[in-house]
Order: structure tokens, then C-alpha cells, then sequence
């Protein structure tokens, strides 16, 4: 089954990679030369505006954790919250699934806190409040682009991911359906008991924060200041290549962007965020060349951003002392 699901993640890898060599031109001497002038024309103090803007959306996320991991007394610095988001950026890219980079601060933060369930919690908040956001700010941007409504696969995609994260808060705010799932599965295959004992504790941490209502709170300020920064990056982004991009437009666009990129259908997000740029930058009125462009770049940022997680990862590792994991109560 996992070979069948491998497989077909890389036919559609193929399927949008030859999309976006298509709708570019690429395969053309004209399309070619556009892209290529189009880069060429490359706006190198913009350039280094939109490194700058990117760092700025690394301290925002690694903030948010950083006061998640306070609300619940686990006693880290900022530059450690901060350089742990920075590893996790560093191993999405390396590893084959984009959880490996969570697992691996989540792994990094137990070890050096002895709190492994609470560290994981932390992250499981940090992620799932800012997927809620993205899912909102998305229907918005859909019914602001009404003719998305029509596409079939972005309606579908929506729906599911509006579906699945309501069933998490139902869970969160009632135990009932946990329990009765938790129970039925230790009835029916009690080897899982060990699994379901450490979800347990996971599930026991996540709830934690329903006290912490300030801190819930403030994650979704931040959140909600963390994608006005990415409307901010992807303008700057664009700007480096064409001065008159419209940042009220991408107030809608990124959304989009952003929520297609999460897709998991492609390897490793190839292909899909080339797709996305162009699809959505193609609503806005913006040329494919442009999109593209725009999305190598960002590409290219992420490989900068990855390069300073894997500077930072032996620095942190090996300050990381070994402690016995502690319970909730302790």
C-alpha cells in the first residue's frame, strides 16, 4: 500500500512538473528567453529585502513557539525555540515526508526538556492553530475568487481540510469520541496498548492548553501576523522581477498559495509549489514566467533558510543534555 501511495505521489510530481515546463514555455526557445530575461532582470537590492523579509517569517514562527512552550512552563530560551524551528526547516527538506522536520525538534526539545509528550503538544498547537488560520483566510480568498468554486479538486481539497480540522476541535473540546476510539482499539488489538498509551499522554498535554486561554489566544494573533508577513514575502519575492505586482492582490493569492502547497500529493512539494504560483498568479492576471520565477526564488530562500537549520543543528544538538522524560504531574 505504501508502494502504491509512493507511486502515485510521483506520477503526479511528474504530471504538475510537466504542467509547469508547459504553461512556461519552456519547451520553446521564446518561452526560454522570456524566463530568462525575466530572471536576468533580477533586482539584486530587492533580492536581499526579500532574504530579510523571510528571516522575519522564521522569528514569528519560532516566537509562537516560543510562548507556547512558556504558557506551559517548559523553560526554554528564544534563540533555542527559534533555532530548533530553524532544524526543523533544515530536515522537512532532507527527509522524505514534511513531518520529519517536526518530529525532530519534537525529538530535540524532549531530550533537552525531559518533557517529550508536552514537547510534542507544543508543536501539534503550533502547527494545528496555524492550518486553522490558513483554512480560513482560503474560503475567504475562494469567495472573493468565486470562480474557484468551479474547480472541482480546490473545492474537494477545501472541504476535506475544513472536515478533518473540525473533527480535531470536536475531539479536543469533547473526550468522548478519544475514548470511545482509544477503547475499541485496546479491546480489539490490545498490542497497541503501548502506542495508545503514549497518545494518551500526547492527548492529555494538547488539552492542557484549553486553560491556557491567553496563550491560545496570542498563538492566534501571531499567526494571523506571521501570514501577513508571508503576503509581505511573496510580494517582495515578486517585486525583485516586476515592480508592478499589487499587494492588495496577493492578500488573496497567498492564501491560496499556501494552501495548495499543503497538499500531500507530490514528493516532497516538487512540482506542487511551481503549480500553485502559476494557477493562482494565472486568477491574478500575472504572467506564468513571472510565477515561476517568483516560486524559484522562494525555493531558493527555503535552501538559505535550511542552510542556517543545518549550521544551528549541531550547535543545539550537542548542547542538549540527556534527561529521563517527565510526566504531566512532575
Amino acid at each position: 500500500m505504501k508502494r502504491i501511495g509512493y507511486f502515485l505521489r510521483l506520477i503526479i510530481t511528474a504530471v504538475l512538473l510537466l504542467y509547469v515546463l508547459q504553461k512556461v514555455g519552456l519547451f520553446d526557445a521564446e518561452g526560454r528567453g522570456k524566463l530568462l530575461g525575466l530572471i536576468r532582470s533580477v533586482s539584486i537590492p530587492i533580492l536581499f529585502l526579500s532574504l530579510l523579509v523571510s528571516q522575519l517569517l522564521n522569528l514569528s514562527s519560532g516566537f509562537k513557539w516560543f510562548l507556547l512552550l512558556r504558557s506551559r512552563g517548559i523553560e526554554v530560551s528564544f534563540f533555542r525555540a527559534w533555532g530548533l524551528y530553524m532544524v526543523a526547516i533544515c530536515f522537512s527538506l532532507l527527509l522524505p515526508t514534511s513531518m520529519g522536520g517536526d518530529l525532530i525538534r519534537i525529538h530535540e526539545l524532549g531530550r533537552f526538556t525531559g518533557k517529550r509528550a508536552e514537547a510534542a503538544a507544543s508543536v501539534f498547537v503550533e502547527r494545528f492553530s496555524g492550518m486553522v488560520i490558513l483554512f480560513f483566510l482560503t474560503v475567504v480568498a475562494v469567495f472573493m475568487q468565486r470562480q474557484l468554486l468551479s474547480v472541482a479538486w480546490m473545492t474537494i481539497s477545501l472541504m476535506v481540510a475544513i472536515g478533518g480540522s473540525a473533527a480535531i476541535i470536536w475531539i479536543i473540546i469533547d473526550e468522548r469520541p478519544y475514548r470511545f476510539v482509544t477503547a475499541f482499539l485496546r479491546n480489539k488489538l490490545p498490542f497497541l496498548t503501548g502506542i495508545l498509551g503514549k497518545i494518551d499522554k500526547l492527548h492529555q498535554a494538547v488539552l492542557e492548553y484549553r486553560h491556557d486561554r491567553w496563550a491560545l489566544f496570542i498563538a492566534f494573533i501571531n499567526t494571523f501576523v506571521f501570514y501577513f508577513l508571508a503576503v509581505v514575502n511573496v510580494y517582495v519575492t515578486a517585486l525583485a522581477f516586476n515592480t508592478e505586482i499589487r499587494f492588495m492582490e496577493l492578500l488573496v493569492a497567498v492564501p491560496l498559495i499556501m494552501f495548495i502547497m499543503n497538499l500531500p500529493i507530490s514528493i516532497g512539494g516538487i512540482g506542487l509549489m511551481e503549480f500553485s504560483y502559476i494557477f493562482v498568479f494565472d486568477i491574478s492576471g500575472y504572467s506564468s514566467a513571472l510565477a515561476l520565477s517568483t516560486a524559484l526564488l522562494m525555493r531558493f530562500k527555503s535552501l538559505v533558510d535550511a542552510g542556517i537549520g543545518g549550521v544551528l543543528y549541531p550547535i543545539l544538538s550537542r548542547a542538549l543534555p540527556e534527561l529521563p522524560e517527565q510526566t504531566s504531574e512532575e
